[in-house]
């Protein structure tokens, strides 16, 4: 299977985008950490899952390693 051709500037923007991200999700998993309520403890799971899907798509097209799953 032949791979598809990214241009620079889409791999670039890529790359920014998933350093963002990095940092929001690093961001996020500090304060969950912090969190007491419950809501706001699911909410922020929730946010963390879309964060990493985001960061995997991302990581991809940049060809950048994605980010752990690991909580």
């Amino acid at each position: 299977m032949r791979t598809p051709v990214i241009a620079p500037e889409l791999r670039s923007a890529c790359r920014v985008h998933a350093r963002l991200l990095d940092s929001f999700i690093e961001l996020t998993r500090a304060e969950l950490d912090r969190q007491s309520c419950a809501f706001a403890q699911e909410s922020l799971r929730e946010t963390l899952e879309l964060l990493r899907a985001d960061r995997k798509a991302y990581g991809a097209l940049g060809g950048l390693i994605a980010v752990s799953d690991a909580a």
